[in-house]
């Protein structure tokens, strides 16, 4: 009997996951291509971008024979990414239900489902 809560109670904070994988790697892939047009267009574009792919070598001691440009580019893709999710982050910690509710605060209610409660019988 309490096997099938708990299996009850799994399932439940189970359900809609794979929903959220999906939205998330959607999300993802926009933010690629969002960070892909942003390295191109404004940060490594050839003569009136904010850096140049000579620079970041130098920068960075590499040979540009050893590494080519298109594993710079995917390195900036991935700390622009990084940036937009930690950002994306920040947001949702302050603006969804999850993020501001505070610990501690006495309720009737409980998040979680007790496995002892008498349902089934």
């Amino acid at each position: 009997m309490r096997l099938e809560k708990k299996r009850d109670a799994e399932l439940a904070k189970r359900k809609g996951q794979a929903n959220k994988t999906i939205i998330q790697l959607i999300w993802l892939g926009i933010s690629f291509f969002v960070a892909y047009f942003i390295a191109n267009l404004v940060i490594l574009a050839p003569g009136n971008g904010l850096v140049t792919y000579r620079q970041i070598y130098s920068a960075l001691q590499i040979p540009s024979s050893k590494v080519p440009e298109w594993v710079l580019l995917g390195g900036v893709m991935l700390i622009i990414v990084f940036i937009m999710q930690f950002i994306f982050f920040i947001g949702f910690f302050f603006t969804s239900h999850e993020g501001r509710r505070r610990t501690g605060t006495p309720s009737l209610y409980s998040r979680n489902e007790d496995p002892l409660d008498n349902k089934y019988e």
